[in-house]
């Protein structure tokens, strides 16, 4: 069904152009009253944040189908367009919430890799689950869309990225497969079933990539010579083998900072693409982090300030903990400064509806105010490989 437009704008104002909804054609008469309500629409007027450091202040976008196609300064409306007055808003790049996860259930019909622990072929988009609730939070802070991953497993499979609309999965559907999510440790509790330590899961990751390298060098010498025996077909390793030599985006958890350097040596292993989703606790680490030159989900789920209300619960804090409550906050802001190509989530939070409060602390405590824009819009958008995705605007003049 086609969208209202005040539906389409609402999902403009945070930025992101709407793929059109086509119905198939149908030459029987209408009955009932015909409509031909224009698919062309000219935004005029409002103030326009086109990018992270680049505004015009009075400008027209134009939508055809549902997607962008052209921003400019000044009143640029085509003929035949239905236009919009909007003298005195302002349209921004909607925010990329680029960490959400929930659990998948694996295809146990498929052939697969000896350990549960690895299910790179599990695919999110298959079992999409949207949650309207935090839809609606993530849209109050001005969410667009979300990256959504599996949640169990070391190598635990591809993140869709999907609107944070309520509208049907095959609607709101933007990629349904992003990158191969892992994480070289064991779930915290874990104590029967291999691996149940850190070091066990690093080798159980290593040996899986090993197992496809070899599958991938096999199955191409038997395409080269179809003489040789062909191996028995794993949609695990065939699946491991698209990510290895820098052939898709993989993106791996840390639970503290030293993780960080886990996955980078790990990435450079296998000559992964690596990105990681932080702790917050990078700051300990800046140099180390730095030099990775890996992009970071760096999470604003800063600490509550200590209970130190009586001299006795005072005693009880730990150093360690004032200084993670008291710098924490700019943790994001240093990994700015230092080059670090960061994206900001709001994973770990009670409550989504809290990000743009902690988000504004990130602010007051060093994090530029385009570098925040940037790393909620342009950022993940490059990382994540859809910056040129959706039908994005094909020309931003800026004000002459």
């Amino acid at each position: 069904m086609q969208m209202s437009l005040p539906k389409r704008l609402a999902f403009l104002l945070v930025g992101l152009p709407l793929s059109s909804i086509a119905s198939a054609a149908d030459t029987s008469p209408t009955v009932g009253l015909r409509q031909n309500t224009p698919n062309a629409y000219a935004l005029i007027g409002a103030r326009i944040i086109v990018a992270p450091g680049q505004t015009i202040e009075s400008g027209t976008i134009v939508i055809r189908d549902g997607k962008i196609a052209e921003v400019a300064a000044g009143d640029a409306a085509p003929p035949g367009v239905r236009r919009v007055d909007l003298s005195g808003k302002v349209v921004y790049p909607g925010f990329i919430e680029s960490y959400l996860d929930q659990s998948v259930a694996a295809d146990a019909s498929s052939p697969g890799y000896w350990n549960e622990q690895i299910v790179p072929q599990r695919v999110v988009a298959d079992a999409l689950n949207p949650e309207e609730a935090r839809n609606s939070a993530l849209r109050s802070q001005g969410f667009g869309a979300g990256l959504v991953a599996p949640r169990e497993g070391i190598v635990k499979g591809q993140s869709a990225l999907v609107l944070t609309s309520d509208d049907e999965i095959s609607e709101a559907m933007l990629e349904d497969s992003v990158a191969l999510h892992i994480r070289l440790t064991t779930p915290f509790g874990r104590r029967s079933g291999y691996p149940t330590s850190p070091m066990g899961a690093v080798a159980l990751a290593r040996q899986a990539f090993y197992d496809a390298q070899w599958y991938k060098s096999a199955v191409s010498a038997v395409r080269a010579d179809p003489a040789l025996p062909r191996p028995d077909a794993n949609v695990a390793l065939d699946t491991l083998g698209r990510y290895l030599d820098a052939g898709g985006l993989v993106i791996a958890d840390a639970p503290n900072e030293l993780f960080v350097e886990r996955a980078d040596r790990f990435a450079r292993e296998f000559t992964l693409r690596l990105a990681i989703l932080g702790s917050g606790n990078e700051y300990r680490r800046l140099d180390e982090v730095r030099k990775t030159q890996r992009p970071i989900i760096v999470p604003v789920d800063f600490p509550e300030p200590p209970d130190v209300a009586s001299p006795e619960r005072a005693l009880t804090v730990s150093l360690e903990d004032l200084m993670h409550w008291h710098l924490a906050p700019e943790n994001p802001g240093r990994l700015a400064e230092a080059g670090v190509k960061i994206m900001l989530t709001s994973n770990g939070l009670k409550k989504r509806a809290d990000f743009l409060k902690q988000l504004r602390k990130a602010i007051k405590c060093g994090l530029k105010p385009e570098q925040a824009l940037r790393a909620l819009t342009t950022m993940p958008a490059e990382v994540l490989g859809v910056a040129t995705s959706w039908g994005r605007s094909k020309s931003a003049k800026s004000p002459t």
